[in-house]
């Protein structure tokens, strides 16, 4: 009985997290801090009026303004088995991305991000973000990871247009992807991507089947903090499991 007890209870905190992992947050913009030369870039931004992040720009075919308050907002993970239901890319068919021109990099390169998943096209996007140098501004490096990051996430519905100067950028992201385990992932890849987030616009709405969603603000990336209000759930379940097992071995001494 006690033991049924602690299941029921696990079960319960454990869809409370599955709630709260869907659940949309308030995004406020602040500042616009990571200015680039053809635009995107990032900025200074807060989620749910605790957290100040950094958010970079992955979507080059709409706009966010900086200053608002009160963008409703779906953060999503980018670990393996993500689910993307709530991102602008993240239904985009296969036959639906715009294919990586091998005229201007390597086949094997090419062939890596155009048949990557949608899950890792955003995961390449994420390493890409991890290596933008924000104390150098628009150089030209900066210039050509954003560049890159809209290349990969390019569905022909967007018709952007495929710029040579991103060459060394897409070929480091489809060789790290690869390193990564590819498709099929890996520890290393989801310890990478543990704390990244794609913050996408609860506003946006279907475009049709197999293609990007529409409307709603521009799609951004962002590194989160570690989750305090979850790690205080887990430590709560762990303290709940550790009483019911002292009681249950207690019950078992005293009948034997």
């Amino acid at each position: 009985m006690t033991l049924g007890r602690f299941s029921l209870i696990t079960t319960v905190l454990l869809s409370i997290c599955g709630v709260a992992g869907a659940a949309t947050v308030t995004l406020d913009t602040n500042s616009y801090n990571f200015a680039l030369n053809n635009g995107g870039g990032g900025a200074a931004a807060t989620i749910n009026k605790a957290d100040n992040v950094e958010i970079f720009c992955v979507d080059f075919a709409n706009d966010i303004y900086v200053p608002v308050q009160g963008y409703s907002a779906y953060l999503t993970t980018l670990t393996s088995g993500s689910d993307l239901s709530d991102t602008r890319f993240g239904e985009v068919a296969s036959s639906n991305w715009t294919q990586m021109n091998t005229s201007f990099i390597d086949t094997t390169d090419a062939n890596t991000i155009n048949n990557a998943t949608d899950l890792g096209r955003y995961q390449m996007a994420a390493f890409l973000v991890s290596n933008y140098n924000l104390a150098a501004g628009s150089n030209a490096t900066n210039n050509g990871i954003q560049q890159a990051i809209w290349d990969i996430l390019d569905p022909k519905s967007f018709t952007a247009v495929y710029n040579s100067a991103t060459d060394a950028e897409i070929e480091a992201a489809a060789q790290w992807y690869t390193s990564m385990g590819g498709n099929t992932g890996s520890t290393a890849l989801n310890s990478f991507l543990t704390n990244y987030r794609i913050v996408s616009s609860a506003t946006m709405t279907s475009c049709g089947a197999g293609l990007a969603l529409c409307g709603g603000f521009q799609e951004q990336i962002t590194v989160v903090p570690e989750p305090r209000h979850l790690a205080l759930m887990l430590m709560g379940l762990l303290l709940i499991g550790v009483a019911v097992f002292r009681k249950v071995r207690a019950a078992q001494g005293s009948n034997a």
